[in-house]
């Protein structure tokens, strides 16, 4: 081959492998991501600037009451305009205060947004500041991927973790909310102190749930009793009391599967946290019908938050892969729907993401809105309530405001401490709006 036609060879394929490395996926080195390789970024439009079909927005709920909405509070929108359904089921338990004789219950649903306490460690506090300490609320005995909370440290031994996202290491027939359990074989102990701020510090009572294989014996410093779980494939629960408990110590003797310990108080609200990480949502469709119902009867929620997206969004995602994704997630809040007929649900959108574009420069993920839209149609579908989680944090590119504003990490998808604090305050305003909302329209007659 002649000089010319090896030059013309080897540019030629430089040319394609460049092309080529452009369909890599991110690449990322710590929390630096790398800029992709776009040989033809200089003659292409950036892929952001070209949408690819818009989603349409539902129509708002129409009914006699027309909620209001302070300025700079973002709305729920509840698609459920009956009495007795979406979030008037919440509104109404806190309405009753110590009447209900017990907390409020929140179960959270999410993913790693969530992961440490994140979020909903702020969260519990400002709504604990208007409706009462009930407690920190359900808490594993056994962390699902060794992180430490913000609302208490968790130490054990001799427990084992089994969750979702590992599913062929888990029992399905065991699948509820906390979406786990942590295997007792033999001599375990756990022991979990609270380390949250002036609110969630000291509970009453201790609740552990589980099921048990095996005759297992269960105390709890500092209360004095030992409970005896028989061998039964039903859910159990183990309580003890003490006042005030703001530390307390397991040991667990015999063979069973806990799903975690309520440290509750006898009135205020509580926020249980069920995040796992690297969940979708969508393996909430295979809850444990028969023992989640049993759960459902024993320990009541008044609102579940179904709040993903997360894990559902790349770059490169298309209007048709979050079409499907969406229509899989509505198999997961209709089979909620079923075990949890007397809670009120709340769809919780997607969160701004950002990646970088062509033009290097860190921007919004073209389909996150789309996404969004498809979440508020399926609320409206479903007639549960919907909350905008990405217009709360500020819309497109406002999680590159928070990333500049050392409130995200440099993965331009999870928050910090800080942000967490941010976000939550909002959230909590909503919900006192939407409470305050409720009391308006009770008074008048609605």
């Amino acid at each position: 081959m002649r000089g010319s036609a090896k030059v013309f060879a080897i540019v030629g394929l430089t040319f394609v492998c460049l092309l080529g490395l452009f369909y890599l996926p991110p690449i990322s080195f710590g929390t630096t991501q790398l800029r992709t390789v776009d040989v033809l970024a200089d003659i292409a439009a950036p892929a952001e600037s070209v949408p690819e079909e818009e989603v349409a927005t539902p129509a708002a709920p129409k009914g006699a009451w027309t909620d209001q909405w302070p300025d700079g509070v973002q709305p729920i929108v509840d698609y459920r305009t009956d009495s007795t359904g979406g979030m008037d089921i919440f509104y109404a338990a806190l309405s009753e205060g110590k009447a209900l004789h017990r907390p409020v219950r929140i179960a959270y649903l999410s993913d790693s947004f969530v992961e440490q306490d994140i979020l909903l460690v702020d969260l519990r506090h400002f709504l604990q500041q208007r409706f009462g300490n009930g407690g920190l609320g359900m808490v594993r005995c056994r962390s699902y991927f060794d992180e430490q909370l913000y609302c208490a440290s968790v130490s054990n031994q001799g427990l084992t973790a089994h969750h979702i996202m590992k599913r062929k290491e888990m029992k399905m027939d065991y699948f509820l909310l906390p979406q786990g359990y942590a295997q007792v074989s033999g001599n375990a102990s756990a022991t979990i102190t609270a380390l949250s701020g002036e609110y969630a510090t000291s509970w009453k009572t201790a609740t552990v749930w589980g099921c048990a294989e095996s005759s297992t014996n269960i105390t709890c410093r500092p209360a004095t009793n030992t409970v005896c779980w028989s061998p039964s494939s039903g859910l159990q629960k183990a309580e003890f009391s003490a006042q005030p408990m703001n530390s307390i110590k397991l040991q667990f003797s015999g063979n069973a599967k806990i799903f975690g310990v309520a440290l509750e108080n006898e009135h205020g609200i509580v926020v249980d946290n069920f995040g796992v990480r690297g969940s979708s949502g969508l393996q909430l469709a295979y809850l444990a019908s028969n023992l989640s119902a049993d759960f459902a009867a024993k320990r009541p929620y008044d609102l579940i938050v179904v709040h993903y997206g997360l894990n559902a969004l790349s770059p490169k995602s298309t209007t048709k892969q979050c079409e499907t994704y969406v229509k899989n997630l509505k198999k997961s809040v209709q089979h909620i729907q079923k075990i949890y007929p007397h809670s009120a649900v709340l769809l919780v959108s997607a969160s701004d993401m950002a990646a970088r574009g062509a033009s290097g420069k860190m921007q919004s993920m073209p389909m996150v809105q789309n996404l969004v839209k498809m979440q508020n149609r399926l609320a409206a579908d479903l007639g549960v309530a919907f909350f905008n989680f990405y217009d709360m944090m500020g819309g497109a590119g406002s999680i590159v405001k928070m990333v500049e504003n050392k409130q995200a990490e440099k993965d331009y998808t999870h928050i910090k401490k800080a942000g967490g604090e941010m976000l939550a305050r909002r959230f909590a305003q909503s919900f006192e709006a939407g409470f305050n909302n409720y009391q308006r329209k009770k008074k008048a007659g609605y």
